[in-house]
């Protein structure tokens, strides 16, 4: 994404704001933070230790054909079983998509050991710079709405990013999930925008949970497409939160 490309983008943000931004709510999974190592990582090396050579590329892809008809469910999942349950069901269809259906039986418990032993979040480069600069400098609230459980509050704070949030809404807590906006109502009148809900961002990396969401909402979306997955979207696109906000440096008109 070059600088021309980041001005356009600021340039759709300014046109759409009247008054100026009362406030960013960002989505928290594969936005704000992600896996380390990631899913795909994992799924590969749970492979290589029952001999399969996998290309990441094609995990990617697995990946991308499983997720858009299965997305976990904090709010219908409601115990361990649950959960095992539908990873069980995920994972056979990742061996489907990839072509690796025959080794499923065997690849199944180690999958599950070494999710639970390697999997951890992280904050992604440039987050904490980009919430101190929007919380300080610009002098915005900010929230976090995401589709979780209520384990949320918990990684926020272990990740140190708890002082940048005016609310924090899990859909567990809340008891709806994205793409309801119910879910951004919830943090709307938390953070007391309800009636300048038009000059609101929501900041996502989905398109059906994020952007979907925020436009039934009122709020305009903000897309963060770091994979390139949506290059004709009807939406105000980015690669990055870092690119996301330097369109308030080429537009300071946006500040």
């Amino acid at each position: 994404m070059d600088t021309d490309d980041i001005s356009n983008m600021a340039g759709e943000l300014l046109s759409q704001i009247s008054g100026g931004l009362t406030g960013i709510l960002f989505d928290f999974g594969d936005t704000l933070v992600a896996l380390r190592p990631s899913r795909e990582e994992v799924f590969m090396l749970a492979a290589s230790s029952i001999g399969l050579r996998l290309r990441l590329a094609d995990v990617k892809s697995a990946y991308t054909i499983v997720d858009f008809n299965n997305k976990y469910s904090s709010i219908k999942i409601k115990d361990a079983v649950e959960k095992a349950a539908f990873y069980l069901d995920y994972n056979e269809k990742l061996c489907r998509a990839i072509g690796i259906s025959s080794h499923f039986k065997r690849l199944q418990p180690v999958l599950v050991e070494q999710f639970n032993q390697k999997r951890h979040w992280s904050a992604i480069k440039g987050v904490k710079g980009v919430l101190g600069n929007l919380q300080h400098r610009l002098g915005l609230p900010l929230g976090i709405v995401a589709n979780w459980d209520r384990n949320l509050r918990m990684i926020i704070d272990r990740l140190g990013l708890t002082s940048y949030f005016k609310v924090i809404i899990s859909s567990e807590e809340a008891g709806v999930e994205k793409p309801n906006p119910e879910i951004l109502d919830i943090a709307l009148r938390g953070m007391s925008l309800e009636k300048s809900r038009k000059n609101v961002l929501y900041v996502g990396n989905e398109y059906e949970s994020d952007v979907l969401c925020a436009t039934m909402a009122g709020v305009i979306p903000i897309l963060i497409d770091r994979r390139n997955l949506y290059g004709s979207c009807d939406c105000i696109r980015f690669k990055s939160l870092i690119h996301f906000y330097g369109a308030f440096d080429f537009r300071p008109a946006l500040r």
